[in-house]
């Protein structure tokens, strides 16, 4: 952790690396002299006005990162499901279930949802009172979302006694716990098992570039859609200002094969220190890929947990956590060993790993905004697609052909 002597002006971070943008310092500081700053990558980063700092240190005392706040998750392990409707929910409804209880009991829950911006959409942290209220913070938002606006409202909440339910990635789960400065008994936060996150720029750009393509803005996004069952559940959902509704597979969409092959993902993010055991939250959630091979036992009882509706995976992670799993009521809960999560979700085992071309994709961006990396993108598919049919040609039989021919055009199409 860094130290700063009164009267000086901190020094937040030595490089991106070393700062996951989760604007708790910016939040922290009693002059509002930290501004998160978006870079030309679209990553947001603090920058202090030397003029405004009074050298407080409050910003450094904030920083999750810096101070290393969380602990290795104490178990137990759960396979789980929410036992209301997990429709709307991408996996298991694990949140969406605990927390309409919260909020039916008087308290607030605190996630992430969509918000119009001119001809696009922005992802920040909202405050949910209520089931209508609580809708739009479900659902996997895979950008990041600007959590640090609602930091003071948590605040808030906690110290007129309510029950405060904050769910976030890890490193905003530290953020908000920094920001606070001390524990609350009211608070119950919950982490993600996270694969990394892309600019929130780069997807408004993404999504504005869609609403151009289509011819109508987009007013709502999804980027899973269970129709299908959980399992092949990796479809961007568009719904458009004309009524509209546009359904894109993952492997077409430049964004999404960007992210699940962690091309986009912010510096800091390949070097997280909660991509393991080692935990921010009270609980930690996620999909439970894999169920079906490394527990298949789970899935004997198909009235709660079956791969049409999702199946979560539960960590919890301390005494508070395993506190409000015991109380709670709105979950079924399948006992299995952290392994066994571990096994379907590499970002429990390591960070993810920075890809080779990683670079060009950000340098095309910085250099040409969205409509670079779309061109980059499909110009690299296409000569996949090439190479792939020259060695079809040569190698597989004639009676082989027509098949991987038919799957290279819906590819190319």
């Amino acid at each position: 952790m860094s130290t700063v002597k009164r009267g000086e002006v901190p020094t937040l971070f030595e490089s991106p690396l070393h700062c996951c943008g989760c604007g708790a310092c910016a939040a922290a500081c009693p002059k509002g002299a930290i501004a998160m700053s978006e870079g030309k990558d679209g990553f947001i980063l603090p920058v202090i006005d030397g003029d405004l700092c009074i050298g407080c240190g409050a910003c450094t005392r904030a920083c999750g990162l810096n101070r290393g706040i969380g602990s290795n998750s104490a178990g137990p392990f759960f396979a789980a499901a929410g036992r209301d409707d997990v429709s709307e929910s991408a996996s298991g409804g694990v949140f969406g279930a605990v927390a309409r209880e919260l909020i039916s009991s008087g308290g607030v829950a605190y996630g992430a949802a969509y918000e119009r911006e001119g001809n696009t959409l922005r992802v920040l942290h909202r405050r949910a009172a209520s089931v209508d209220e609580l809708r739009p913070l479900l659902n996997s938002k895979y950008v990041q979302s600007d959590a640090r606006v609602c930091f003071a409202d948590v605040k808030a909440d906690l110290r007129e006694g309510r029950q405060v339910l904050f769910c976030g990635t890890p490193c905003q789960v530290a953020g908000l716990r920094g920001f606070l400065g001390r524990d609350y008994g009211n608070l119950t936060t919950v982490d993600l098992v996270c694969h990394g996150v892309p600019s929130g720029r780069m997807f408004a750009d993404c999504v504005e570039g869609y609403g151009k393509q289509l011819g109508s803005p987009v007013v709502d996004f999804r980027f899973r859609c269970k129709r299908e069952g959980w399992g092949n559940s990796l479809l961007l959902f568009l719904f458009l200002e004309n009524g509209r509704e546009v359904t894109i597979p993952a492997s077409k969409s430049p964004y999404y094969d960007m992210f699940l092959n962690l091309k986009s993902l912010r510096d800091s993010c390949y070097r997280c220190p909660y991509a393991g055991k080692f935990r921010a939250g009270d609980l930690t959630i996620g999909d439970f890929w894999g169920v079906d091979v490394n527990r298949p036992d789970v899935l004997k009882d198909a009235e709660k947990f079956n791969q049409m509706k999702g199946v979560s995976c539960l960590l919890v992670n301390n005494e508070r956590g395993r506190e409000f799993i015991e109380s709670s009521k709105a979950l079924d809960l399948y006992p299995v060993e952290f392994d066994d999560i571990a096994k379907g979700n590499d970002q429990l085992r390591h960070p993810s790993a920075l890809p080779k071309d990683r670079q060009l994709y950000i340098d095309a961006y910085v250099e040409g905004g969205w409509h670079s990396v779309e061109c980059m993108y499909k110009r690299r598919e296409r000569g996949i697609i090439f190479y792939t049919k020259k060695l079809v040609r040569r190698l597989l039989p004639e009676s082989c052909r027509e098949i991987v021919k038919m799957y290279l055009k819906g590819l190319a199409g």
